[in-house]
């Protein structure tokens, strides 16, 4: 298994009428073919670090989590120039939906 360090889960601390960031080390083991698939991520979806990638798909995650808690299971994706749509059926989201 490849190891890799990210920087990630940024904890944002009030302070007394200011916002700091925490930035912590986190250590993840991928297999090869996980470690390949968030490479092309962060090559396709031009993310600067693979840290950045794993943060973004974090908050897109949570965004969809918290559409399933209120019942929705379904993304619907839309080619503007063709107007044509897409279902996208996410099985996480229809567990988490059922619940």
């Amino acid at each position: 298994m490849s190891s890799c360090i990210i920087k990630a889960l940024e904890t944002s601390l009030k302070g007394v009428g200011s916002q700091m960031a925490k930035t912590q080390r986190v250590v993840f083991s991928f297999d090869e073919r996980s470690l390949e698939s968030l490479q092309k991520i962060k090559e396709q979806g031009r993310f600067t670090s693979m840290g950045e990638a794993v943060r973004e798909s974090l908050q897109i995650s949570r965004a969809l989590q918290s559409q399933a808690h209120q019942g929705f299971s379904e993304i619907v994706v839309r080619n503007p120039e063709t107007k044509e749509e897409r279902v996208i059926v996410v099985p996480a989201l229809q567990v988490s939906a059922a619940r």
